[in-house]
């Protein structure tokens, strides 16, 4: 009959084996950093576009509404356009080969009103290139949408003067040389247009208000050194597999068996 299983035994062997478990993962730690040091550099670009609100045309804004607004701005530029027009010329360039490659080579990150555009990638000039075209596009987008956010604005002012103007027609649909029009039909009309036009500018501008303020604070530039934070994910991935193979050899025995052997 076959002993059933004790995990206390195998905890027991690894208190007992202790110096196994040390070495195997210290092995691991050393042969992570072996592998690590043969990877080609990975080189990073970045681009930083600073943002501001302009509580003159917002009024006051609670710090919530104004972190709603950046966030906004910083979807527009990671927006999907955007990452479409990167992924091409990337492609296009050789210096991407699939989507995979393409979700570990750009990233945006905020720090506090600004937005860091950075770009990995083993290529130096791939990186830095590829870290300029994205601010100039995110740039693009942003004076894009904040042109629409604009004449959405004033499409608004415009609508609040057609809807005055109608108020004041007189009933008996007489002239009012108020208003650029001459009867209330063609003031409703006019109303319905501005409406849709007001819509239109709105999808256009993608969140943004006429009171957002962007500016490129750091144009792209690569860092000087490559960057070395994968190296702890060497290490760990090294460790673990020592930790695993130690682990495995206790529960196998084989360090008893060994040493029955000798």
């Amino acid at each position: 009959m076959t002993p059933s299983y004790n995990p206390l035994d195998d905890l027991n062997a690894a208190l007992r084996y202790w110096w196994l478990i040390v070495l195997l993962m210290t092995a691991g730690v050393i042969l992570g950093w072996l592998f690590f040091q043969i990877q080609p550099p990975l080189y990073e670009a970045r681009a930083e576009i600073a943002l501001n609100v302009d509580l003159s045309r917002t009024g006051t804004l609670s710090d919530k509404n104004q972190d709603i607004l950046i966030n906004t701005t910083g979807r527009l530029m990671a927006s999907e356009p955007i990452m479409d027009d990167l992924r091409q010329q990337a492609m296009q360039a050789g210096w991407l080969v699939s989507d995979d490659n393409f979700q570990r080579t750009f990233f945006i990150e905020r720090k506090a009103e600004s937005y860091i555009l950075r770009v990995q990638h083993r290529n130096p000039q791939a990186a830095l290139a590829l870290a300029d075209h994205w601010s100039d596009l995110a740039l693009r987008a942003l004076e894009t949408a904040f042109l629409s956010a604009l004449q959405a604005d004033q499409l608004e002012r415009y609508l609040d003067g057609l809807t005055t103007c109608l108020q004041q027609q007189p009933i008996s649909g007489v002239e009012n040389v108020v208003c650029p029009f001459q009867n209330s039909q063609q003031i409703q009309a006019e109303i319905t247009r501005t409406g849709e036009r007001i819509l239109t500018a709105r999808a256009n501008a993608r969140g943004l208000i006429p009171g957002m303020r962007f500016t490129l604070t750091r144009p792209a530039v690569l860092l000087p050194e490559p960057v070395q934070f994968q190296r702890s994910n060497y290490l760990l991935a090294g460790a673990l597999i020592g930790l695993i193979g130690a682990l495995a050899a206790i529960h196998l025995r084989l360090p008893e068996r060994l040493f029955k052997r000798g």
